[in-house]
């Protein structure tokens, strides 16, 4: 039997609240000029996202829209990657409680840990590194900044590629043959 993890980053690994604040996700811990317009979009559009009475095909416009928006704030920013580390440091993102067990475990006893996130990788990343559990058998598939391009560039890429989205697929086998792909780890329909 091949033991592996699959987890979500933002409010699964991470904490949803601390002292009664809610704490950042990876896309409001960035370097932010545009904080308060990103915070204003997750109040508009995250009410939406876990509205149960909404169907998805009503929910899903909103969805692109909202992702489209919190790029294009994210993109004009011009953000430098030599910045992540400190914007991390000063925020006030945090790991659930427990996670340093959580994820030593897991490296002892070589189980990978495959985080999916629709969130920034880089930013996701740097907080479990400065947390000091970014171990080997961790592999991230996020969305990652690329600092090598203008900001047009950026945006066009971002604009041209959006994720993948199965709609009533219940087998698993796609999404399994893209993980299976891009990890190199075996995944059945009862793992997921």
């Amino acid at each position: 039997m091949c033991e592996k993890v699959i987890s979500d980053f933002d409010m699964t690994l991470t904490r949803f609240a601390h002292n009664g604040k809610r704490c950042p996700t990876s896309y409001s811990n960035s370097p932010l000029k545009f904080s308060l317009q990103l915070k204003e979009l997750l109040n508009k559009y995250y009410p939406i996202e876990i509205n149960a009475s909404l169907s998805v095909e009503e929910k899903l416009p909103l969805m692109v829209e909202w992702w489209t928006k919190a790029h294009e704030l994210l993109l004009q920013q011009e953000i430098r990657k030599d910045l992540l580390a400190v914007v991390v440091k000063e925020s006030e993102a945090m790991l659930r409680d427990g996670y340093k067990l959580f994820f030593d475990h897991l490296q002892e006893h070589s189980i990978p840990l495959l985080i999916l996130s629709a969130g920034i990788g880089d930013i996701l990343e740097e907080v479990i590194r400065q947390a000091g559990v970014f171990h080997p058998n961790i592999k991230v598939l996020s969305n990652f900044m690329d600092f090598d391009e203008s900001v047009e560039e950026r945006m066009q890429f971002h604009l041209d590629s959006y994720d993948i989205v199965l709609v009533k697929d219940e087998t698993m086998e796609v999404p399994n043959a893209v993980l299976r792909y891009l990890t190199g780890i075996q995944l059945t329909d009862t793992t997921m």
